[in-house]
């Protein structure tokens, strides 16, 4: 019998994620599927422990947001084994499955998993570590890390965004030097490095991201005056960024990055390890149930 294993965020929607396990199992075992939960506790040992057992003919689900199916990225390398990944989008931040009109709409991921929908994306390695959808270097980083879980929840990314809003004349910038497919030093208030289009509740961040094409997208905002700074947010928020003169823009497959190592870097909603760091590309490294290309209409020339 098959395997249908749920990678899941216990404290996703604050647990209301375990509700929908039900249907789940119900139609696992029509399938013929045998259901088995591992819950992440976010230690260490999560990547080591959650694909045991598993055969190649077993179906993994993520069941949270970018960070759960990071670690299940993180496992999949580790292990270097390919079992393909039903996502089930039920984290604060769920900007990779948004990029790809990805919904927890149960009934459209076991649709997926009956026609064997499956497409494989890029993944990116921040050194050792594995992301789905983005790394991110600034003090601005701070401002995600501090909003409280309870914000989180009851907000969701609007209490990003009004933290962030309120932080901004705090926010100093860090000198960065960039080698490899960008050969620049500069000083900086953010730095991001994108695989799908999306970050940080942002649509359209990287309008012209592919996440089959075996490249990222660099994404730096200068350092700028505080006005100017206010207007790349803004033009942010309306996907009007790109031709700002403070915004640095570019596709890369291989960069290192090196700056002071108190700043704030972060790895799809987690924290990351400090700076310096090497940014490299797993090429359609994961398989993932209904992730169809992007579609040309939504990038920009």
């Amino acid at each position: 019998m098959h395997e249908m294993r749920i990678i899941y965020n216990p404290k996703a929607r604050r647990g209301r994620v375990v509700s929908h396990f039900d249907k789940l199992a119900e139609a696992a075992q029509y399938r013929g599927f045998r259901l088995s939960l591992f819950r992440l506790s976010g230690q260490s040992d999560d990547i080591e422990k959650m694909l045991s057992g598993l055969q190649d003919n077993s179906v993994l689900i993520a069941s949270g947001g970018d960070g759960t199916l990071q670690a299940v990225a993180n496992a999949l390398v580790a292990k270097d084994i390919n079992i393909p990944v039903g996502i089930l989008p039920y984290g604060t931040s769920n900007d990779f499955a948004d990029s790809l009109g990805i919904s927890t709409d149960i009934k459209k991921l076991l649709g997926f998993i009956d026609r064997g929908d499956l497409y494989p994306v890029d993944l990116g390695m921040a050194g050792s570590t594995v992301f789905v959808n983005v790394f991110s270097a600034g003090q601005i980083i701070k401002a995600s890390h501090e909003v409280e879980r309870a914000y989180k929840d009851l907000l969701g990314m609007l209490a990003y965004y009004l933290h962030t809003v309120g932080q901004l004349p705090k926010i100093a910038p860090f000198p960065v030097h960039l080698q490899g497919d960008i050969e620049e030093s500069f000083n900086c208030f953010l730095l991001l490095v994108l695989n799908s289009t999306n970050a940080g509740g942002f649509k359209n961040l990287a309008p012209a991201a592919d996440l089959s094409d075996g490249k990222l997208t660099v994404i730096a905002i200068r350092e700028c005056s505080f006005p100017d700074m206010a207007s790349v947010f803004f033009r942010v928020l309306r996907g009007e960024h790109e031709n700002h003169p403070a915004v640095l823009c570019a596709k890369i497959s291989s960069l290192a990055i090196d700056g002071p190592q108190d700043v704030a870097t972060d790895i799809d909603g987690e924290r990351a390890e400090s700076l310096p760091t090497k940014i490299s590309v797993l090429p359609r490294r994961m398989l993932v149930f209904g992730a169809k290309p992007i579609p040309q209409k939504s990038r920009r020339p």
